[in-house]
């Protein structure tokens, strides 16, 4: 993408076969990240002291408010956007420097307020640091987002896997010299100056100076209505742990926290990727409905082939999960886990057409939703919290069953994609699912060993078994499979 008056769109032609080669890729891209992370938790945790990775969670906590304010929503004002041209995004990238700067310097003068906080000296040189971080990254912002928008994932791929793979050099050397939480901190400034560097060779995209009357101040206000629903959500989403720390104390709250974590890993490593490939696809044919509304049909039955299963999975084999992987200690997250799991069943297609109303540019709109969503979870949140654990995970999965029809039915409106095109997408994978969650709890076998290990296996297997038999046996079932199949196969062969 050289310098220049117009920046290209998408090309739609064949956008399926792209957009399952490029979730394929992200997908690759994050199952290599999670194996470096995790090499690199697992080494770093026999270096460095936990009061290393404390200090880094303090200062963390700060960083992360001051996140939700980075870019301001800028980067997918860029990816929506149909028409495009490099002095828009010129003004896009010199407003997320500015932005970048004028928080790193914030940090940098609220630094002896987090050390007064916390009261250890430490933080404030790591605050600086951090917060110069911020502007690092503020730097490669919309670079990343024009590769986005052409489905470049293969870059941005390289990009992420080399910046993780830094980040664990960094931080392993310092480890070795004995530089404690800086180790930590350095590794991570190394995460942002790799990645942003290599999405501004990737791009080959470089800004000019800012100018007036390029028509991207419309792209700010999009971005801006963005940024108040990521606000908004921040507070709703952790409502619930300060409730429960200040209400039912910290044991519990570890409870909850290890159920939620347990939930939303497999989840969240499938819905991301698949996430980044519908923004661009989706605005790609933001002009075109009924092409819009295929798309959206056939990303949702994707998405729902895959999330609802692993839900109804994680509801029906929760004990051998938590005695597998935290311990036989862990017993009370189980009935947690249950109820989350139902919540997590239906939020990631839910949450789906989120991006839609982001690909069709109604950012306002779907900061309503957001605001509709945050008041009645909080309110479910604080008066359930008085009832216990329990009680809360309950009245959390509710609430958001109680919210998606009203909220989907103004969402949806003028987008031509009706409730009744949600549930032809979801109906076969959320009936299978759970099914066979009942043939399980009916006809499971897996108590015959002594092994909470060998108890998970066959569980596993058992639920894969009658999930895709279910599948095949449902009306269009298996020929739905088979097509996911060919496209898996069309998106792996040569270009022709």
């Amino acid at each position: 993408m050289a310098k220049g008056s117009k920046i290209a769109s998408l090309d739609t032609e064949d956008l399926g076969r792209k957009s399952m080669r490029s979730g394929m890729v992200n997908m690759g891209a994050q199952g290599v990240s999670v194996v470096l992370q995790l090499a690199s938790t697992v080494i770093l945790a026999r270096m460095l002291t936990p009061d290393a990775y404390g200090l880094l969670g303090m200062v963390m906590a700060v960083i992360a408010f001051a996140g939700l304010f980075r870019d301001l929503g800028l980067s997918t004002a860029t990816i929506q956007r149909k028409n495009l041209n490099a002095p828009q995004v010129s003004v896009l990238f010199w407003v997320n420097v500015a932005i970048g700067l004028g928080l790193t310097i914030t940090l940098a003068l609220s630094s002896p307020l987090v050390v007064w906080f916390y009261e250890r000296p430490e933080l404030k040189w790591m605050t600086v640091v951090l917060g110069v971080n911020i502007l690092i990254s503020s730097l490669g912002a919309q670079h990343s987002a024009l590769l986005t928008r052409n489905m470049l994932f293969k870059k941005l791929s390289i990009a992420r896997i080399s910046s993780a793979l830094a980040s664990f050099i960094v931080a392993l050397v310092g480890a070795l010299n004995g530089l404690e939480h800086w180790a930590l901190v350095l590794g991570a400034v190394a995460a942002s100056f790799t990645y942003t560097l290599m999405v501004w060779l990737f791009s080959g995209w470089i800004p000019g100076l800012p100018s007036r009357n390029t028509g991207s101040r419309e792209m700010i206000k999009y971005g801006l209505n963005l940024t108040g629903f990521e606000f908004v959500n921040y507070f709703s989403r952790n409502l619930d742990n300060i409730l429960i720390g200040k209400v039912l104390g910290s044991e519990i709250l570890g409870f909850y926290s290890r159920a939620y974590q347990l939930i939303m890993f497999p989840i969240s490593n499938i819905r991301t990727p698949l996430a980044s490939v519908a923004l661009p696809g989706l605005s790609s044919l933001q002009a075109e409905k009924d092409r819009f509304r295929s798309y959206y049909t056939q990303l949702l039955g994707v998405l729902s082939l895959v999330t609802m299963p692993i839900a109804a999975l994680t509801y029906a084999a929760a004990d051998p999960i938590v005695r597998v992987v935290l311990g036989d200690n862990w017993a009370p997250v189980v009935p947690i886990m249950k109820w989350l799991a139902v919540a997590a069943f239906l939020q990631p297609v839910a949450g789906l057409f989120g991006i839609v109303l982001l690909a069709l540019g109604h950012a306002k709109r779907h900061l309503h939703c957001g605001l509709i969503s945050a008041v009645v979870v909080s309110i479910t949140f604080l008066i359930s919290v008085q009832y216990g654990v329990v009680t809360l995970a309950i009245a959390y999965a509710i609430s958001g069953y109680v919210l998606f029809v009203p909220i989907f039915l103004y969402a949806a409106k003028g987008s031509g994609i009706t409730l009744v095109d949600f549930i032809k997408g979801v109906w076969r994978a959320a009936l299978a699912a759970i099914v066979a969650t009942i043939l399980l709890q009916v006809l499971d076998v897996s108590m015959i060993s002594e092994s909470s290990f060998i108890d998970l296996i066959l569980v596993g297997l058992e639920f894969v078994l009658f999930y895709i038999g279910c599948i095949i046996i449902l009306p269009g079932g298996k020929a739905q499979l088979l097509k996911l199949f060919n496209r898996l196969k069309h998106a792996v062969s040569k270009k022709k």
